[in-house]
């Protein structure tokens, strides 16, 4: 039997586990890279902007931008996912919520950040999307849609839109594992 030396086996490990990295996430996928390709189709290749992260600092064309400065409560950049001309960027706070950085590619700045969890959105368009804060889940202009009243042992665990985005259903879970949907009829606009 022929020995493989570490070094080679090395190599073909981090080969590996390098394929469908630079992969653009779309929503609802679970982020496992750390940096991506924005590709509108608008755009001439040579226009494209690479971007990354590291820490708490978003990396984008020759710009680099501390998240932290932002946010004095982020610790920590958990995703960059490319949503149109938008990147929204998943910041760590703290166990309850969360910050999302929305990033403007066409002009290089920053939007509002929103405060919560679970933003999802659909159709590669940041105005669709929704989030729940506390107990309350938002649009992304940050009206209410609706506020549920939850014991101080229950969260809202999730959110998903319907098959044809009509509907959001959002999960409720209370510490003796137990759990519940709610389903919330969105307005057309």
């Amino acid at each position: 039997m022929k020995r493989v030396p570490i070094t080679a086996m090395l190599m073909c490990v981090l080969l590996l586990s390098s394929c469908g990295q630079g992969q653009n996430l779309q929503q609802g996928e679970s982020p496992e890279t750390q940096s991506g390709s924005l590709q509108p189709s608008e755009q001439e290749p040579s226009e494209q902007a690479r971007f990354s992260f590291e820490g708490t600092v978003f990396h984008y064309g020759e710009h680099d931008y501390d998240i932290s400065s932002r946010d004095q409560l982020v610790n920590s950049i958990l995703s960059a996912v490319p949503v149109g001309q938008k990147i929204v960027i998943e910041c760590h706070v703290g166990p309850k919520n969360g910050v999302y950085c929305i990033f403007d590619t066409e002009s290089e700045s920053f939007d509002e950040d929103i405060i919560g969890n679970h933003l999802i959105w659909h159709s590669d368009d940041i105005t669709t999307s929704v989030y729940s804060f506390w107990s309350e889940v938002h649009t992304y202009d940050g009206s209410i849609i609706k506020t549920y009243d939850l014991a101080e042992d229950s969260h809202i665990y999730g959110l998903k839109f319907s098959d044809d985005c009509t509907k959001l259903d959002v999960t409720i879970v209370h510490d003796d594992g137990t759990d519940e949907t709610d389903t919330i009829t969105l307005l057309s606009e």
